[in-house]
């Protein structure tokens, strides 16, 4: 018999808790401040940006005002910068005509990226006439004071990844009513991951634990809840992961030792990664709101199979959505040893993606490459399984 849930005192709004509220002007404008006196920032700005860039957000950084003034005038050219040099083209986004910019939403993403999935839906919303979001990110990023600064300054809020139950509890019951509070008053919209952590492996799988947490402060029952939260999935494909090397590296180092745990210097190191890395195309596809379909699930009995129902409604929207790539075909049919994608992908393509997979692969221990290579192209074809068998795994 599952244990009683302490009883629902919902939080104060806004929240006193600092990991959930956001900065205000005064606040933000300190945390920009602190942000550029930073010696080893600026240095790594510098080493980093075109000076032209650098100059610019140099002198803008004196005219933010708010998270908006610093999104539109430093982020959004970040971005644009970083979409020019790891970008095949441009990013691309369709669905945004189905969502209203007067509503706002909770956008829930499949996560491949630590610090880009947010940031480049983010834009697609700037540049297309949508106030950004909030966006909820685990409280591990946070622990180096000048990530918490960037962070904080791009409107995100702390997710709790330890304590006790019932400190756990009562940061998920608050977090729960601040994300309906910021929805249903149309204050801002909410991103937020399918899952605790990125899918390494590009196995996109929402967990029913991020639902169950999201309708905590629900009152009214489950699917009342989220119709108030304007459900959209949003599936982000990359057609290449600069990190994918790094998150091989890891699940092979967990097989030697399963107590293995990165130190938090390494996500900096895998944020950087992302960055500078070579993406080729990046599509971010926009569901609409969950609506109609939210009926289906309704007619289930019980919240906690509505929950699952819901991650898995959601499920389909991202794998239905995610962008196949030949990158996706080609790593398949290598996995399987055999050519059942081939239509998908040309002799030209095959060639140049076998040297990209062994280029990566050529640099593990040979004892370690067997596994590494099972899970490098496992990386790229469960979204191809997903897609095409409707396949669930948690």
């Amino acid at each position: 018999m599952e244990g009683k849930e302490p009883e629902k005192t919902l939080p104060d709004y806004p929240p006193a808790d600092l990991a959930l509220r956001m900065y205000t002007d005064t606040e933000l404008q300190a945390a920009v401040r602190e942000v550029f006196s930073n010696k080893n920032m600026l240095a790594g700005m510098r080493s980093f940006l075109p000076a032209d860039l650098y100059d610019q957000l140099l002198a803008a950084k004196d005219q933010v005002k708010n998270s908006t003034d610093f999104q539109h005038q430093m982020m959004l050219p970040f971005l644009q910068f970083v979409e020019r040099i790891s970008i095949n083209g441009l990013i691309t986004a369709s669905g945004l005509d189905r969502l209203d910019p007067a509503q706002r939403y909770l956008f829930i993403c499949n996560h491949r990226d630590i610090g880009q999935d947010s940031a480049f839906l983010n834009k697609a919303l700037a540049e297309n006439g949508f106030t950004t979001t909030q966006i909820a990110i685990g409280d591990n990023l946070m622990t180096h004071r000048l990530a918490e600064l960037i962070f904080r300054i791009n409107k995100s809020f702390a997710v709790l990844r330890s304590g006790s139950p019932r400190q756990m509890y009562q940061h998920s019951l608050a977090m729960s009513a601040y994300i309906h509070r910021l929805i249903t008053r149309r204050e801002d919209s909410v991103w937020i991951a399918q899952r605790e952590g990125r899918a390494k492996d590009g196995n996109d799988c929402t967990q029913v634990g991020v639902m169950k947490m999201l309708s905590l402060c629900g009152q009214q029952g489950v699917v009342p809840h989220f119709r108030d939260l304007n459900v959209v999935p949003v599936a982000i494909s990359y057609e290449y992961d600069p990190t994918g090397l790094v998150k091989t590296q890891d699940f092979l180092r967990k097989q030697l030792n399963p107590d293995y745990k990165k130190h938090p210097k390494e996500d900096l190191e895998h944020i950087l990664l992302g960055i500078r890395g070579q993406k080729g195309h990046v599509h971010l596809q926009f569901s609409a709101p969950l609506t109609t379909e939210l009926d289906a699930v309704a007619a289930v009995d019980g919240p906690k199979k509505q929950l699952e129902a819901l991650a898995l409604l959601i499920d389909q929207h991202i794998h239905r959505g995610y962008r196949l790539h030949p990158v996706n075909y080609i790593a398949h049919d290598l996995l399987t040893g055999t050519d059942n994608y081939q239509p998908h992908y040309s002799s030209a393509d095959l060639a140049r993606e076998q040297l990209f997979f062994d280029q990566q692969l050529n640099q593990l221990p040979a004892n370690q490459y067997p596994a590494g290579r099972q899970y490098l192209l496992g990386m790229y074809a469960n979204p191809v399984r997903n897609s095409h068998h409707k396949m669930r795994h948690q």
